[in-house]
């Protein structure tokens, strides 16, 4: 009786269930890597954000970023140019900056509480006496993965000693 050449059932199960492991596994490592890029991608947009915010103020250009007091802001780009409004109102002929997660990236100035800090009339910190509309801090985040103010928040704390995640954020 001549033996038959191939692979019984059970082998090419045994096969299957092999490749089906290392698929999991390789989509989980997948999907850790592309959370750790949009991350990575939202401390980058939020370092640019600051970087625009910081030569506007230094040029004395603060005309729509300086908002109300301590009012949360979403940032817009107009042609090219940073622009802060209301959350949920698109400025006319701007687009809204949004984070990896398709949420806008959000702008809230830190107000003064301390009678002995120099504000302006809306209760922006400065240190300089000059322009007094200079913000010495300010918030910028994105809501992160969930679209929500959570600890999974990417923001920019510690007057801007720190960008990276809220769970991550050292005591200042």
């Amino acid at each position: 009786m001549r033996r038959q050449q191939g692979f019984t059932l059970i082998e090419i199960m045994l096969a299957v269930a092999i490749l089906a492991i290392i698929a999991g596994i390789a989509i989980q490592y997948y999907d850790g890597y592309i959370g750790e890029a949009r991350i990575g991608t939202a401390i980058k947009d939020i370092r640019q954000a600051e970087t625009i915010l910081n030569d506007r103020a230094m040029d004395n250009d603060l005309g729509p970023m300086d908002g109300n007091g301590g009012a949360l802001r979403a940032l817009y780009l107009n042609s090219g140019t940073l622009v802060l409004g209301a959350v949920g109102t698109t400025p006319a002929g701007a687009a809204p900056w949004v984070d990896p997660w398709n949420n806008t990236y959000r702008y809230q100035r830190v107000v003064a509480t301390n009678s002995g800090v120099r504000t302006d009339a809306a209760g922006a910190v400065s240190n300089n006496a000059a322009n007094a509309l200079a913000p010495q801090s300010y918030d910028l985040f994105s809501l992160g993965p969930d679209g929500v103010q959570s600890n999974d928040d990417i923001v920019r704390g510690c007057n801007g000693e720190f960008v990276g995640v809220y769970s991550d954020h050292p005591a200042c």
